[in-house]
């Protein structure tokens, strides 16, 4: 890695770390992640100051911390608290604290600041234009309107998961302190006449506590895709999930598959603002942010020193151009076979029934049908299969992720199916067909450039009843790239019914 960036959270509940590595070609990835959970805002209701007991834990996990900061050899560290000692009488002592013992200079950032860099993990890593932003954390909640993909308003409110249920502890029946909570949030969300704007966009959720009702929804309907980044649920199925949540003993909570158990005792009233704040604008679905401050801290320090826009002008591309750095990518031959896909799936348009969304689907892979020589040349069409299945291509859903590892793992093979039987309720048989026809067009894209000359500069096709004559404008005779696209001319007979005749 060419450099090494830390990002610190230390928020109410947690404390989490990300260690960013950025290679000599620019692209960038997290190679190390630590959290704990260190619940530094525990008994912070009672007086406005953090205790003893809650700060020697996070000192402990800070200090586990700096050790990994240190053996990864980290050049540069952003250590940012928010809630619990922004909130806190004694934050003094508690930062000079951990800069006497440990040497890590923590920046207390304000509400507003908090807000922003959750807008802007998730403005960058997710396509969206309108939505209602809600970051539940331990001791505050952000609430960010955005339309546009710009901030139209935002608030962060002093109290998030632990600060709720400690203050209504005292209320001993379960669905009395509910009740109370929920009247709680109501009268506090309607001072934002603002939240109003919202009402019918989605809603877009952060922190733990969200993340959870999401593993859950997941475990229960056996979802096969681990990340929850872009996960989706309606309003509906979100209020199913509180309503089985709410009605198990809260000692039972625990065991419910997707609930940690150093969360359980926080989620019947951590989940309470999203709840009242789905209800008050009438949002249809919530959709699930893995990414939020640290992401939108590092995007921010990134961006800012290539001197782009800190809000990417699109999630997609951004994502895609990301992965051919880290997997070092022949940038040149995959803009070949872009070009080449993209000219021959418009030419081929009365052979076939895709839309632009395929066309969008057929151009990420284009882009990243060689990735997988990051691993090994041999098989790289597999490699390349998995590594986009268990990565995160930003601006794509799940479903269309799936799609694009399926065209990357067919560029050069036809005998895929059988490795995405775990996938088969979301990929289904006429569908993995469907994508087979779309998959001829990238391979004989690919072929086209086998020599990895970018030869052809333009083509043409010229569709009769029994053959496609492809036409081909080139700076030199491509007798190889004719020769290996000509070998996918049975391939091309089976799915378009015609056969396939290439000239110069």
């Amino acid at each position: 890695m060419n450099e090494k960036i830390a990002i610190i959270d230390l928020g109410s509940n947690s404390v989490r770390m990300n260690i960013y590595g950025i290679n000599e070609a620019g692209g960038y990835c997290v190679f190390e992640q630590a959290k704990e959970m260190v619940r530094l805002s525990e008994g912070l209701d009672e007086d406005g100051f953090l205790k003893p007991e809650p700060i020697e834990r996070t000192l402990k996990a800070l200090k586990y911390f700096n050790r990994l900061i240190e053996v990864n050899n980290v050049e540069t560290v952003f250590a940012l608290s928010t809630a619990a000692v922004r909130m806190a009488e004694n934050q003094r002592y508690f930062l000079e604290s951990v800069k006497s013992k440990l040497g890590l200079n923590f920046r207390v950032l304000t509400g507003e600041q908090e807000a922003y860099y959750d807008y802007l993990g998730v403005v960058n890593t997710l396509a969206f234009d309108d939505a209602v932003l809600v970051d539940i954390g331990g001791g505050s909640t952000e609430i960010v309107l955005v339309k546009n993909r710009e901030i139209v308003n935002s608030v962060s409110l002093p109290f998030g998961s632990v600060i709720l249920t400690e203050h209504f502890k005292s209320i001993k029946n379960k669905k009395k302190q509910i009740e109370s909570a929920e009247q709680f949030l109501s009268e506090e969300f309607a001072k934002l006449p603002w939240l109003q704007e919202g009402s019918g966009l989605p809603v877009i959720g952060l922190g733990g506590i969200i993340r959870s009702l999401g593993k859950v929804h997941r475990n229960l309907n056996q979802y096969p895709i681990e990340s929850l980044h872009n996960y989706n649920l309606t309003s509906e199925a979100v209020l199913d999930i509180m309503a089985m949540i709410q009605n198990v003993p809260q000692e039972e909570i625990e065991k419910i598959s997707g609930i940690n158990k150093r969360r359980a005792d926080l989620m019947t009233l951590g989940m309470m603002p999203l709840k009242v704040i789905m209800g008050m604008i009438s949002s249809p679905k919530l959709k699930i942010s893995a990414y939020g401050l640290r992401e939108g801290c590092f995007l921010e320090y990134l961006n800012q020193r290539r001197g782009l826009p800190v809000v990417v002008e699109s999630v997609l591309n951004h994502s895609v151009e990301n992965m051919m750095r880290r997997f070092s990518v022949n940038q040149t031959h995959a803009a070949q076979v872009h070009f080449l896909s993209e000219s021959l799936f418009k030419s081929l348009s009365e052979l076939h029934e895709f839309d632009e969304s395929e066309l969008k689907l057929l151009k990420v892979a284009a882009n990243l049908h060689d990735i997988g020589i990051h691993i090994d040349y041999y098989d790289h069409h597999l490699h390349g299969m998995y590594l986009i299945t268990n990565s995160k291509i930003d601006g794509l859903s799940n479903l269309e992720q799936l799609a694009v590892a399926f065209l990357v793992g067919n560029h050069r093979d036809a005998n895929v199916k059988d490795r995405f039987k775990s996938y088969e309720p979301f990929l289904q048989r006429d569908y993995l067909n469907h994508l087979y026809k779309l998959a001829v067009i990238l391979q004989l894209a690919e072929q086209l450039d086998r020599t990895e000359s970018s030869y052809i500069q333009n083509l043409h096709v010229d569709i009769r009843d029994a053959t496609v004559y492809l036409k081909l404008e080139a700076r030199e005779f491509p007798d190889l790239d004719i020769e290996s696209a000509m070998r996918f001319a049975n391939r091309f007979k089976k799915y378009y019914n015609r056969d396939l005749q290439i000239y110069v």
